[in-house]
């Protein structure tokens, strides 16, 4: 389901963006526009692109989320691992924003040293899969590889 929507979406998207630059690029050499109207203009269709991309993206993830929050609705089974994935991750950021800071606390005021070892990316996945659990997709996604500064890292490449 997913492929088929981001493939229908983002066909759209590739010959709009493909057909803005290579009349840009056409322009250009035909010296209709200088180099630095080409940046700027090359900049702006490209973020346009990627705003339409981030419409579609979130369309999805709501129609995504809708589908699987309906299957819930009829499926016991995944209402009883939906319900148990939440608690589960509850407890695991329980026991890591008071549990541990208690251990801590106990080991400094103790005779005996002992460290206790990092719970390292135990929280983060406990964090996104509570977000995934409640409709927080696009935090979700944006923690990972695609988090970042979509508007530099576009300038970066143009070099504007």
């Amino acid at each position: 389901m997913l492929s088929a929507i981001f493939s229908a979406v983002g066909g759209q998207i590739i010959e709009q963006v493909f057909g803005q630059i290579s009349g840009l690029f056409k322009a250009y050499f035909d010296k209709q526009i200088t180099e630095a109207q080409l940046k700027e203009q090359l900049l702006a269709a490209l973020l346009g692109a990627m705003k339409d991309i981030e419409i579609a993206h979130a369309d999805a993830l709501a129609k995504t989320y809708a589908s699987f929050m309906d299957a819930v609705e009829k499926s016991k089974l995944m209402q009883a691992v939906w319900a148990s994935v939440v608690i589960s991750q509850l407890l695991v950021l329980l026991w890591h924003q008071v549990g541990i800071p208690a251990l801590v606390a106990y080991e400094r005021s103790s005779a005996h040293a002992w460290s206790y070892p990092s719970s390292g990316t135990t929280v983060e996945w406990a964090y996104l899969l509570l977000g995934a659990c409640l409709g927080m997709g696009p935090v979700v996604l944006r923690s990972g590889p695609s988090a970042g500064n979509i508007a530099g890292t576009l300038k970066a490449i143009i070099g504007k």
